[in-house]
């Protein structure tokens, strides 16, 4: 988990998405994914699954830049756990060194 995932605005703002969401989905709303557009899914206990997700990666904490999304992989929309693997496993790979460990053998 990233420090901006730890930060209070950040807890503040998921929090607030939250509520918003449980509130529309109460009131009958079919709340759609940010990224997709398309409605986010409703488990046996009749809550909305989904997670909150940023806008814009680069971005800050914010109410501002969060918004709901399908938390896995539903039809054409990778969904928050999928894209932050991806990103994740970006700075890691950016991370490493370049260098090679090959070593031509003596008879090559």
């Amino acid at each position: 988990m990233t420090k901006k995932h730890k930060s209070p605005e950040w807890s503040r703002t998921t929090r607030t998405i939250r509520a918003q969401v449980r509130a529309a989905h109460a009131r009958g709303e079919q709340v759609a994914c940010w990224r997709c557009g398309g409605p986010l899914p409703i488990d046996a206990e009749d809550k909305v699954v989904f997670d909150v997700g940023h806008l814009d990666p680069n971005g800050g904490e914010g109410i501002d830049n969060a918004a709901p999304e399908h938390r896995t992989k539903v039809g054409q929309c990778v969904g928050n756990r999928a894209h932050g693997g991806r990103m994740g496993a970006a700075i890691t790979n950016a991370k490493r060194s370049t260098k090679t460990t090959f070593r031509p053998l003596p008879w090559a």
